[in-house]
């Protein structure tokens, strides 16, 4: 499998991992319907197959990072302020207030850790920057010693907390990983291991084993950042493939929307472009863009020499 494929299936498979799980977010497990309906309910109104927030907050950062040719806050972040002032269907209530705050002309990061010192640790932490982080770690594929420093600033842009940015690090390393050719299991070891001393990094690594087990995510902690992380990275461990992947993940309820696209970035990062289902793909809302841009974030990553 090429590194061009495996780049395409993370971004192809976080749009489906969210459009799958859209219809169903913030539903308790036992209300979801078994079998699982598959891209044939609305979600606010809107036709079936209709990502949400998560892929919009992705195709922002994939078009700021192809544009430059690199990872840049102020960037990504006048993109995401464009599109909050479009008037999205849904945004998440913590990147609403942060993004407010910015399109009156505060700085990034000063909003977010503004917005996280006015809610408390005890609310703000959570997965808003971990469910669209995803791309960050495919153009630094070739680069990953760079993670390290980029994605706490991409978590900081809307989510100041260190357990946000322990996630973004995590998820970002994974992909990064599988992009480079690692398997499942090697870079998930990696990943956890690289945020085992950050805050929340013990706590991940627990959440890993723990999550839909021990640890329902469908109760008042769904939206937590290391709640997506844990999903996504259990899910890349378990070996399955893309189809089963998503249908189990999003019957955990909770916040399903999120946790599809993490899982559905991580897996997909894992059995590239040619493992997603193609009768999905074919019900996915901007599929063409989506794979357009998936295309040359692919090249991209090619071109980022250690």
């Amino acid at each position: 499998m090429s590194e061009w494929d495996r780049a395409a299936g993370c971004v192809l498979g976080l749009a489906l991992g969210d459009a799958i799980g859209a219809p169903f977010e913030f539903m308790r497990a036992p209300e979801i319907p078994d079998p699982l309906p598959v891209l044939v309910l609305p979600w606010m109104g809107l036709p079936s197959g209709t990502t949400t927030d998560d892929t919009a907050m992705a195709v922002n950062l994939v078009d700021s990072l192809v544009s430059l040719g690199r990872f840049d806050g102020s960037d990504v972040a006048a993109r995401h302020v464009a599109w909050f002032r479009s008037g999205p269907p849904d945004v998440g209530s913590q990147t609403a207030r942060v993004l407010r705050r910015v399109s009156e002309g505060a700085e990034p990061q000063e909003a977010a850790e503004a917005i996280w010192r006015l809610r408390g640790p005890e609310i703000s932490a959570g997965n808003g920057s971990v469910m669209y982080c995803a791309p960050l770690g495919v153009a630094y594929a070739r680069r990953p010693r760079e993670l390290a420093r980029l994605a706490p600033r991409l978590s900081a842009l809307t989510h100041f907390d260190a357990r946000c940015r322990t996630a973004v690090l995590a998820v970002t390393l994974a992909v990064a990983a599988l992009v480079r050719g690692s398997d499942r299991r090697e870079a998930l070891e990696e990943s956890l291991r690289a945020v085992a001393e950050l805050d929340g990094g013990e706590e991940l690594e627990f959440l890993v084993d723990a999550v839909g087990r021990s640890r329902p995510v469908d109760g008042p902690d769904q939206g937590f950042c290391l709640y997506a992380a844990a999903v996504g990275l259990q899910a890349l461990g378990r070996g399955e493939g893309y189809e089963e992947t998503i249908r189990e993940v999003v019957r955990l309820g909770g916040d399903t929307d999120t946790n599809g696209a993490v899982a559905g970035a991580l897996v997909g990062s894992a059995v590239g472009r040619e493992g997603l289902p193609p009768p999905w793909l074919d019900r996915l809302a901007g599929r063409a863009s989506l794979e357009e841009r998936a295309g040359k974030l692919a090249e991209l990553a090619a071109t980022m020499h250690p």
